[in-house]
């Protein structure tokens, strides 16, 4: 069964984003926004997989520019 996930990466340099989207693969993804300030980056995926297969957030993780990762499991609910 699939889960989605929100991963927000925060991370430096505009090739970066090149080595994440690799990473990525064959894993069902979309970009749901990219913020750039200057040589730091924020991007935001919206990622379905599952959850015993987290591996691409590990491999981003340990790119030299990336500074975190945050995965948030979504269901697709709001409340606030």
């Amino acid at each position: 069964m699939s889960n989605i996930f929100i991963a927000i990466i925060h991370y430096n340099g505009d090739e970066t984003s090149d080595e994440i989207f690799r990473i990525m693969g064959k894993t069902k993804y979309y970009l749901k926004s990219k913020t750039m300030r200057g040589t730091a980056n924020e991007m935001t995926l919206h990622i379905s997989c599952r959850q015993d297969n987290l591996l691409f957030a590990e491999r981003i993780r340990s790119l030299e520019q990336v500074k975190d990762i945050v995965l948030v499991q979504y269901n697709g609910e709001y409340h606030g």
